[in-house]
């Protein structure tokens, strides 16, 4: 799989898409999560946790004004960041640079494209995009086939077939 086209009905079945996502993420993935204001990148985020077995994903919240918040209860600790904030920093702060670098953990950067030249090169893509009718699509690009089972797994959702 290299590109997926999802289609998310609702919050519950972006919160399970990501969930989904969540669970065939190895160790030292980064993920790249962009979308417009609203489109519902936090419940993604939300799900990614849940797929990871981390028990405290309803509390979850988006860390615009904290940049950066970790939840340490699931298979490997997740770090969720937020570069909203940062789009006029002339440089990211250290810990998120580590956190971004880990092979240890899951780092999910929403408004990641902010800074896309600081991506580390093995990462995966996620756009979502709110619809006129309050749905989702939902991209998701896996160029170094971190997630090879991913297209399958996601199967109900997918709206165009997987590009290689």
């Amino acid at each position: 799989m290299h590109t997926l086209h999802l289609y998310s009905p609702d919050v519950d079945s972006t919160i399970q898409i990501g969930r989904i996502l969540g669970k065939h993420l190895p160790r030292g993935t980064f993920v790249a999560l962009d979308g417009q204001l609203g489109a519902g990148k936090t419940h993604f985020v939300k799900g990614i946790a849940f797929g990871l077995d981390e028990g405290g994903w309803a509390g979850l919240r988006s860390p615009t004004f904290t940049l950066m918040l970790s939840y340490h209860g699931g298979r490997c600790a997740l770090h969720h960041v937020d570069f909203y904030r940062l789009n006029e920093s002339p440089e990211l702060p250290g810990e998120i640079l580590e956190a971004m670098h880990s092979d240890r953990h899951i780092t999910v950067v929403e408004w990641a494209s902010i800074w896309r030249e600081m991506w580390p090169k093995r990462h995966i893509h996620v756009h979502i995009e709110a619809t006129d009718e309050g749905k989702r699509r939902i991209t998701i690009e896996d160029k170094h086939k971190l997630c090879p089972e991913l297209a399958a797994a996601l199967a109900e959702w997918v709206v165009e077939p997987a590009s290689t």
